[in-house]
C-alpha cells in the first residue's frame, strides 16, 4: 500500500509513504520553501488522519453507535414520507 501527498498542481506527489519498512520519500523538486514543507507536512498529517478514521469506522463500527441503535425510519407505522424536522408549527 502506498500513501502520498499531491503537489499543488495535483499531478505529482510531494511525498509518499510505502513499503513494508515504511519508506518515506520527499520530492525535493517540488518542495522549495518553508511554506511548501509545511504544506507537505500538513498534507501527510491529513493522509494519516484519513487512514486512521477509515480504519476506526471499519473496525469499530459498533463503537460509534449507541447500544440499542436502530436506523431512523420515516414514520414506519404510518407509511408517511412528509416528516418535518423543525418545530415551526408545533403547538
Amino acid at each position: 500500500m502506498t500513501y502520498g501527498a499531491l503537489g499543488y498542481d495535483g499531478n505529482e506527489l510531494m511525498a509518499f509513504i510505502s513499503g513494508y519498512d515504511l519508506e518515506i520519500k520527499f520530492n525535493l523538486r517540488l518542495i522549495n520553501s518553508l511554506a511548501d514543507a509545511e504544506a507537505c507536512a500538513d498534507a501527510l498529517a491529513q493522509v494519516f488522519y484519513d487512514a486512521l478514521m477509515e480504519q476506526l469506522l471499519n473496525e469499530k463500527a459498533d463503537f460509534v453507535k449507541p447500544p440499542g441503535y436502530k436506523p431512523a425510519t420515516l414514520s414506519e407505522k404510518e407509511g408517511r414520507t412528509d416528516v418535518r424536522q423543525d418545530n415551526e408549527h408545533a403547538g
